[in-house]
């Protein structure tokens, strides 16, 4: 109820929030039109007028929907809406995440109806109907009881709210400023908001429910529509996986350690800062529901209940990840245990970092995972690697200094592999190109070339493609190197740890590469890991097969579960076993004695000899 401090007799009118009012102003539209000026703002005369933005935000919901139950979560919810550009919410079943976010991006775009497109998506249209656009149709209803001159046109045909009013069979509608309903499921085919990510309008919101039942790819879209001058994004869901949308969403920026660092994830309603730019995560647990407040019967029953926790606790109990996930809203221990690598390890050991190398001598090598025509989404990828010695800090090069006397420098720096870039390559599958690995032969051939990259030096996974090493040897040479990933694993041990030959601890060569790259990178001589290969590292699960072997999961597994084929990572593990095979060596996969050099090795009698050999030739002058 408004309490008005002042009015003036004459005219009726009165002053609220510290601004004067006609008599017959609507109570809704004050509030709408405080939020659309921030909420709080200076006069002329230098006083304040209004309440702040949270106040007035939540203010203009209650008188729009004087039945909706307030409490201590969804007002928190509403004001890290208000506050955060990125915002992803880790909720229990039952917390009320749709019906929250709903609101708020309903109520926003009445407010800013004229310049605001809302996309609201879940996995499929019975899933949109059940959950978020449901709840946002619900609540457009009652609006429009409550306040019929409230903006928005309900078109339950196309799942569209619209700001143009004009007649539904009229042609020339407007649809960009409204709300649409997107599926981003077509059966089992994950088909994303591709229709959607070249929207552009002043302001654009992304309520994104299910976030959890997203692959990754679905952030993809984010970066398109984040162009627009005012971009908001909320993410629901029950959390169960760090690499799907919802968990890179939610993890934690970088300085508190990402999932790898054990975010305080004890049982209480927290936030936190996560990697996007001004990004926060809600974690809402049912053990903490606003029903635990106050003892007896539960006065938001559409919450979690103390019941409904003690009954999952008695039938799933408290370490299995259903209730870990649906109760507690948090996610599952051992998130990275079966990880081949991950992005807390990458960020640890070093891997993201550029390569600051000692001099010029280094070797290149390139490296192709091979794919026809982006069959079954596979990419087609080219990459180039160098290895060679890394520069060290100033306080160590005195060391090293003192070692060039004795023939032992070059062990003295750190050897290092170095990833110099990755690049799609177009396959073109129109009538008269040429075929497809004629394509690829000479895009590599090209590449290399230009790269001063000797075809010995280029390697590339044959698989049972025999055109595409025919090609390679047709089109450009012999000498370039085919790669069996799906062949046996070697002899060669398969750490210094683990003194087994990799062929009866792995059951598949591929994934002996993989984990190859991983011990790279825990030595810290991996430089220059791209976000987008780590991801793909870190998305890919090895398992235990028969004969007691790790194997890594299949392309198809992954493509299931992320909707993308891990081509850059394949890439990479190809090129990491180019490298070993000119020279290259992983300090892990040395035997003890051998990691750290002792003693002069074999170069450095060599470069003895050479220079005793040197000094024997030259002349020497009398006094």
């Amino acid at each position: 109820m408004f309490i008005k401090s002042n009015v003036k007799k004459s005219t009726g009118e009165y002053e609220l929030y510290g601004l004067w009012w006609n008599a017959v102003a609507d109570p809704i539209a004050i509030e709408q039109n405080l939020v659309q000026l921030g909420g709080k703002f200076e006069k002329k005369d230098g006083s304040v007028a209004g309440n702040g933005l949270p106040f007035h935000f939540q203010r203009f919901q209650q008188l729009l929907w004087p039945d909706k139950k307030w409490h201590r979560w969804n007002i928190l919810e509403l004001e890290c809406f208000l506050a955060n550009t990125y915002i992803g919410e880790m909720g229990c079943a039952a917390a009320g995440k749709s019906d929250t976010s709903g609101c708020n991006v309903l109520a926003d775009w009445y407010c800013f109806s004229d310049c605001t497109t809302v996309l609201v998506s879940s996995t499929d249209l019975d899933s949109l109907d059940m959950r978020a656009w449901g709840m946002i149709k619900a609540y457009h209803r009652m609006a429009k009881q409550n306040c019929p001159w409230i903006p928005g046109h309900l078109i339950e045909g196309r799942r569209r709210i619209v700001l143009d009013h004009r007649n539904e069979a009229e042609e020339g509608r407007d649809f960009r400023n409204g709300l649409v309903a997107v599926p981003c499921k077509k059966g089992a085919a994950y088909v994303g908001l591709g229709n959607y990510v070249g929207i552009h309008n002043k302001r654009v919101t992304l309520l994104a429910d299910e976030c959890n039942l997203m692959p990754r790819v679905f952030m993809d879209a984010t970066s398109n529509l984040s162009k627009c001058p005012h971009f908001k994004m909320i993410g629901l869901g029950n959390p169960n996986e760090t690499t799907n949308a919802h968990g890179i969403l939610c993890e934690p920026a970088p300085d508190l350690g990402g999932w790898e660092s054990g975010v305080d994830q004890t049982p209480k309603t927290k936030t936190w800062r996560t990697k996007f730019p001004n990004g926060i995560c809600i974690q809402l647990p049912g053990s903490d529901s606003p029903n635990m407040d106050k003892p007896g019967d539960p006065e938001f029953p559409f919450l979690m209940t103390r019941k409904q926790m003690q009954d999952d606790a008695q039938i799933w109990g408290v370490d299995d990840w259903h209730y870990t996930m649906m109760n507690d809203a948090r996610m599952p221990r051992g998130q990275g245990s079966r990880r081949v690598l991950t992005r807390q390890a990458c960020l640890q050991f070093g891997a993201f970092s550029q390569p600051q190398w000692r001099d010029t001598r280094r070797t290149s090598i390139g490296f192709l995972d091979a794919a026809y025509r982006g069959v079954g989404g596979d990419r087609c990828v080219f990459g180039e690697m160098q290895f060679g010695h890394e520069a060290l800090p100033m306080e160590q090069r005195d060391i090293v200094s003192s070692l060039l006397n004795h023939g032992t420098a070059s062990d003295a720096y750190p050897s290092i592999l170095a990833l110099i870039d990755l690049v799609i390559i177009p396959i073109k599958s129109e009538v008269g190109s040429i075929a497809a690995e004629d394509q690829i032969v000479h895009f590599c051939k090209r590449e290399c070339e230009a790269r001063s990259i000797p075809p010995e030096n280029f390697f590339y996974d044959s698989g049972l493609r025999t055109s595409l090493v025919t090609a390679f040897c047709r089109e450009w040479d012999t000498a370039t190197q085919s790669v069996d990933c799906g062949g046996k694993p070697s002899e060669i041990n398969v750490s210094s740890e683990i003194r087994v030959p990799a062929k009866d601890y792995y059951s598949k060569f591929v994934t002996e590469l993989w984990f190859s790259v991983r011990y790279t990178v825990e030595s810290r001589q991996f430089r220059g890991m791209t976000e987008e290969a780590c991801a793909e590292f870190n998305q890919r699960e090895w398992k235990m097969v028969s004969g007691n072997k790790i194997e890594i999961e299949t392309k198809e597994e992954m493509k299931l579960k992320t909707g993308r084929s891990p081509d850059l990572a394949d890439a990479v593990a190809i090129g990491l076993h180019g490298a070993r095979r000119r020279g290259f060596v992983i300090a892990r996969l040395l035997p003890p004695d051998e990691a750290v050099p002792k003693g002069p090795t074999w170069r450095d009698k060599a470069r003895d000899q050479a220079r005793s050999l040197a000094a024997s030739g030259q002349l020497h002058y009398a006094a």
